[in-house]
């Protein structure tokens, strides 16, 4: 009895085997490095970013700081009571 299910299942396996197929290509314009996602020109004037394309803006660093601060705040309040 279990040979049958051995069998069953190997055969089930080798069916989905024969029937599955799956290709993967890789182009420019595909994934994070990708011309449009590291900042390029998509027209093709430049092919360099700079090092601006890699700065984080003061504003969205001062937004983070301020969450941890209201965050270390609440734990201070809860360790006080």
């Amino acid at each position: 009895m279990d040979t049958v299910k051995l069998f069953s299942v190997l055969l089930i396996c080798a069916a989905l085997m024969l029937i599955c197929e799956a290709q993967l290509t890789f182009t420019p314009t595909w994934g994070k490095r990708s011309q449009g996602a590291l900042g390029m020109n998509p027209l093709g004037g430049g092919t360099s970013f700079g090092q601006d394309a890699c700065k984080t803006p003061v504003d969205s660093l001062l937004v983070i700081y301020r969450m941890i601060q209201a965050e270390a705040q609440k734990i201070v309040d809860c360790s006080q009571k």
